[in-house]
């Protein structure tokens, strides 16, 4: 499986919009990786996980077919990772023009949770022109693996809101060769993860994690302390091997450290730090 990762920062993108913190201020005069957007990554050119605001901009950037896609796959419903504005257009007929692709096929899944339902049909129900069959909404829930395509997913229990509140995502994903999790937006994973983890049989040739807190204690994102734990969790269960890779994704200027600082901390550690724009293959485990 290929992996494009579009966006690498938090909500709040790095630098921030509105801030002039020393780390911004120096990520800005870096530039090059430690611009970020938000996040979303994109699977074999057809499968988005989460949709960003800034997916326009990430369109143009790395010249993206978007109208191929052909679902997306969201993990909570945060506006930095589910557009609303974005699904309206989709759903507008004179926004999202497909020559040749009938209306009974000119429609895109979407898997998410409850909530993530309320707020897209709430964002149709607001556009004037919106076409709801445009979609078909899958609905998502923990520990309920579900197929899209050819590729598996195995939603995992987040800790990012309160379940009340939310009862947000991660996913473990796998196309029958390779596998990888993708972990943010989350803090510290519940142990009823690792107990689901162990019996799938998988094992991940990629870990890409949350690191929004960096060297803060985490909450409901990861710090760099709870990438190592889990990293460790993942070793004792038996999903990861030793020459899976490492990557921390959904960085913020929390973290106070630039692209370049953030590689030259963590290479001791053999942990890679994602850039818009990387592109990772699953089945080549040995890092570039």
């Amino acid at each position: 499986m290929k992996l494009k990762y579009l966006g690498t920062g938090a909500a709040e993108g790095m630098p921030a919009l509105f801030c002039r913190c020393p780390v911004c201020a120096r990520s800005m005069a870096e530039g090059g990786k430690s611009l970020r957007m938000r996040s979303c990554t994109l699977l074999n050119d057809e499968v988005l996980l989460d949709l960003s605001p800034d997916i326009y901009a990430q369109k143009l950037r790395f010249g993206l077919g978007l109208d191929r896609l052909k679902a997306i796959v969201f993990t909570h419903s945060h506006p930095d990772h589910e557009d609303s504005y974005a699904l309206q257009l989709r759903a507008t007929a004179s926004c999202s023009i497909r020559p040749g692709v009938s209306p009974s096929e000119d429609v895109l899944a979407l898997y998410g949770n409850q909530w993530v339902r309320e707020r897209f049909e709430k964002a149709l129900a607001e556009a004037e022109h919106a076409d709801k069959e445009r979609f078909c909404f899958h609905e998502v829930c923990a520990f309920e693996p579900f197929t899209v395509g050819s590729y598996t997913f195995h939603p995992l229990r987040a800790n990012h809101r309160p379940i009340a509140v939310e009862d947000c995502v991660i996913y473990a994903v796998t196309d029958g060769k390779t596998a990888f999790l993708y972990a943010n937006d989350t803090g510290e994973l519940s142990p009823e993860n690792d107990a689901y983890l162990a019996k799938t049989g998988l094992c991940f040739s990629v870990v890409s994690m949350d690191c929004a807190r960096g060297l803060l204690p985490g909450d409901g994102h990861m710090g760099f302390q709870e990438c190592l734990a889990l990293r460790e969790r993942l070793q004792k269960i038996g999903v990861v091997s030793p020459g899976t890779r490492y990557i921390l994704n959904h960085l913020s200027h929390m973290n106070d450290m630039t692209h370049q600082e953030w590689k030259e901390f963590a290479a001791p550690y053999r942990i890679e730090i994602a850039w818009d724009g990387l592109d990772v293959d699953t089945e080549a485990t040995a890092a570039p």
